[in-house]
């Protein structure tokens, strides 16, 4: 073969490539349509070679679709799956559906008052607030929490002072100790309260009697649901005394001092009762509460369960 056909060949070949690499060549695929389309990295996520989005695999924490009754949308997805949805107003998520809201009840624990805690401001609407709110109407101070997310509330000032326990000397079925490490354990304010009631009159009985009656402005359906506290809402008191009169001044109240003691529901024998204390009386003040004679005149502030 001479020299001119060999170059002849290799330039028709030549001319042959552009074509070829034409016909195999298509657009790249977006990082979104090979599946990188998260915004970050949810961990052990992938990243886009040629992008700033991710593949994160889904676990098994995502399994909500978020389309039943009364749902919608979470705001943390993977792929079509969330790990929780949000609720139509009057429902919340709880167990892995959406379900009606309980709705506030005064004087009952209904687990509605889900985040107070002691030095929170109750409102007539059965929340809690860490400070007054022009929208709401403040009847107590939180001095107990305990871990069923109920509680009770205190009223920011006695209801009553110059008040006797009793006018008569007998045991009236209620928590009774004369030791006060027993008398602090007492927690039991619905059935102090009813045995006092149900042993006499409100003469016979002012300050349980005081307490019954007593239904702020502000809630006055509560009447009826006020109770005396018992020595150990005085002891926890105690030991969050500073909290809860910083609140009690927020609202205008009286704080608790020296200068007042206030009687709880919880006996010491069948002629005196524990009252609270702050730190005098020469050491008889033991973790927040003091004995004191039934006939002697103190004060009334009640609490609420909520």
């Amino acid at each position: 073969m001479n020299i001119n056909l060999k170059f002849l060949l290799l330039g028709t070949s030549l001319s042959l490539i552009p074509n070829i690499t034409n016909a195999q060549c298509s657009p790249a695929q977006s990082c979104a349509e090979l599946g990188y389309k998260e915004n970050a990295n949810k961990g052990s996520c992938l990243k886009c070679p040629f992008g700033n989005s991710w593949y994160c695999p889904c676990d098994a924490s995502y399994q909500y679709t978020c389309i039943g009754a009364n749902e919608q949308p979470g705001t943390d997805k993977c792929g079509n799956k969330y790990k929780s949805c949000t609720c139509v107003s009057g429902y919340e998520w709880k167990d892995g559906k959406c379900e009606k809201e309980i709705q506030p009840i005064l004087g009952q624990c209904t687990g509605y008052a889900k985040n107070c805690k002691i030095g929170d401001i109750l409102n007539s609407d059965g929340t809690c607030t860490n400070d007054v709110v022009s929208d709401k109407k403040p009847i107590g101070v939180v001095v107990f929490t305990p871990q069923n997310k109920c509680g009770w509330a205190m009223t920011a000032s006695p209801i009553a002072t110059d008040i006797k326990w009793s006018k008569v000397n007998v045991n009236t079925g209620a928590f009774q100790s004369q030791n006060w490490q027993d008398a602090i354990r007492d927690d039991d304010l619905y059935s102090n309260m009813t045995k006092i009631i149900q042993s006499g009159n409100s003469s016979q009985y002012p300050a349980a009697y005081a307490a019954l009656n007593y239904a702020p402005n502000a809630a006055p359906t509560t009447k009826g649901k006020w109770v005396l506290p018992t020595a150990n809402i005085f002891s926890i008191l105690h030991n969050n005394l500073y909290i809860v009169n910083s609140t009690i001044s927020k609202l205008g109240g009286t704080p608790l001092t020296d200068d007042e003691s206030v009687w709880s529901s919880t006996e010491c024998s069948s002629y005196c009762a524990w009252a609270s204390c702050i730190n005098t009386y020469s050491g008889a003040c033991k973790s927040g509460i003091i004995d004191w004679g039934k006939n002697n005149i103190l004060s009334v502030r009640p609490v609420i369960e909520f």
